[in-house]
């Protein structure tokens, strides 16, 4: 195999782990089998630059996911998926980051600006463009996510509960 061969290859598999759905991770350890074991592979043994590449583009698809469903204008299109999604990944993000020894404070950062953002953007605009109960979560799972990126309650709108959903939805989306 030439090196240019190698390159597409393995760019081939970067932009399927970035542009993957909605647990990236999943997606990086098929294309790390794909790439070194599968018999119907290149059986490549990986640079850690090359493993690191593809570990980076499975964050970055994290961040992207978490990101978009705490994004008002993202809420009427088919692939928002809401608050309780970005809980949900933001978890998974953290588990898969910690696993890799990777870190995820610039994105947390960012998630937390992007989420009192959406917050009040969606509170001045629920029952207009939004509907009243536009934050698919209990109150309890949105301080949940505020903690966990760093937020405090005092931040987010003072109305906010209103615009939860009142009862926790059994099971994870």
């Amino acid at each position: 195999m030439t090196d240019k061969e190698r390159r597409e290859i393995l760019a081939d598999e970067w932009l399927m782990v970035r542009h993957s759905g909605e647990i990236p991770e999943i997606t990086l350890h098929s294309s790390f089998y794909y790439l070194t074991e599968d018999a119907d592979g290149p059986g490549l043994i990986l640079s850690e630059e090359e493993s690191s590449s593809l570990k980076e583009a499975a964050l970055a698809r994290y961040h992207e996911i978490i990101l978009r469903d705490i994004c008002v204008e993202n809420y009427h299109k088919t692939i928002y998926r809401g608050v309780r999604r970005t809980l949900y990944n933001w978890q998974r993000c953290q588990a898969f980051a910690t696993r890799q020894s990777m870190e995820c404070d610039e994105l947390r950062e960012t998630a937390a600006q992007a989420l009192l953002l959406f917050l009040q953007q969606g509170s001045h605009t629920a029952e207009n463009n939004l509907p009243e109960k536009f934050i698919n979560c209990s109150m309890k799972e949105l301080e949940e996510l505020t903690v966990e990126l760093g937020l405090k309650r005092e931040q987010l709108p003072a109305n906010i509960a209103q615009f939860c959903l009142t009862v926790e939805i059994a099971g994870k989306i």
